[in-house]
């Protein structure tokens, strides 16, 4: 772990635990924050007995369900690569106002900007407090799994739901934190972490690199980058980041999964603060399920399926488990 890291990490996340670190571990309960649609759309009403819920197998009694009830702690990553400079900034600049006006009075929302290093710009807060944004620059390259890491570890108080969302060009391109790791840390959070990947049009021609830069070489399913700043935005710009529907990258997909979360994939033009207010209205949609485990040994890992016994086709998304 390089030094920047290791301070962004405390940044962000606080001293660094000590070994076997669990990130779930409740003496009274499980909490599975759990989203059903039908369609494309929020299915509300349900009650305890329309859910079965599994645990290693064994069916359990669910002692609680609440959703709207629950305060919950926003944290919104913003991509803030040399790409997105110019017009694309002051839009998300505006969306993070936007954002913070729909939470609710106990709720608080905090901003992590991502380049080739994080940066947390303001901490946990009211909607009510002062949100410093003027500062903010686009810069460098973009460090997506370092930030994901670090949103993900980040301590979080009892009683209150977690919600990641991440505004990105879906391409990783300077993280020191590998996908694999990533992806373990994903299984392990308490947050729902959703992603949003802006699309455009392909274009009619293949664009080829037009600085014929080197971007660096391939190791496995990731990119081994180095330069200074300045030449990793050249080579952020040369990649022609803004994604077209079939390039977004899957790894996403299975990241956000095991979170009960989603990719949304709007039209570059589309509003942004349009695109958040979706997302907060899908989490606010859910539900939250809680139990006290039994018939299972408490130690080890737990896979844990949800779904709807109400008559109907629906789409459930839970988290898919917990280290006990």
């Amino acid at each position: 772990m390089t030094r920047w890291l290791a301070l962004a990490l405390i940044t962000l996340v606080g001293p660094l635990p000590p070994r076997q670190q669990v990130f779930r571990s409740r003496a009274d309960g499980v909490i599975i924050q759990v989203s059903v649609r039908s369609g494309n759309r929020p299915v509300g009403g349900l009650r305890a007995e329309d859910f079965e819920l599994r645990d290693n197998g064994v069916l359990q009694d669910i002692s609680s369900l609440s959703a709207e009830q629950v305060p919950f702690d926003l944290t919104l990553m913003l991509d803030l690569s040399t790409s997105v400079d110019g017009p694309l900034l002051q839009r998300l600049k505006a969306a993070v106002g936007d954002t913070a006006r729909l939470l609710h009075d106990d709720d608080r929302v905090r901003l992590v900007a991502i380049s080739h290093v994080l940066h947390e710009v303001f901490s946990l807060r009211p909607r009510s407090e002062a949100m410093p944004l003027d500062g903010l620059v686009a810069e460098g390259a973009t460090s997506l799994y370092d930030g994901l890491a670090a949103a993900m570890m980040h301590p979080t108080d009892p009683g209150r739901r977690q919600l990641v969302v991440a505004y990105t060009d879906g391409q990783d391109s300077s993280s020191i934190v590998e996908e694999s790791a990533v992806k373990a840390i994903a299984k392990l959070t308490d947050a729902v972490v959703d992603i949003v990947v802006p699309i455009s049009k392909p274009p009619e021609k293949p664009v080829n690199n037009p600085t014929d830069l080197d971007l660096g070489s391939s190791m496995g399913s990731s990119r081994v980058v180095t330069g200074s700043p300045s030449e990793m935005a050249a080579r952020a710009r040369a990649l022609q980041p803004w994604a077209t529907r079939d390039t977004v990258p899957p790894v996403l997909t299975d990241l956000v999964s095991p979170t009960a979360g989603q990719v949304f994939t709007p039209d570059v033009g589309d509003s942004i603060s349009g695109v958040f207010k979706r997302v907060l209205d899908d989490f606010r949609a859910g539900y939250v399920l809680q139990y006290v485990p039994h018939g299972v040994t408490p130690a080890g890992w737990h896979d844990v399926t949800v779904s709807v016994t109400k008559p109907g086709k629906y789409d459930t998304r839970a988290k898919k488990g917990y280290a006990g």
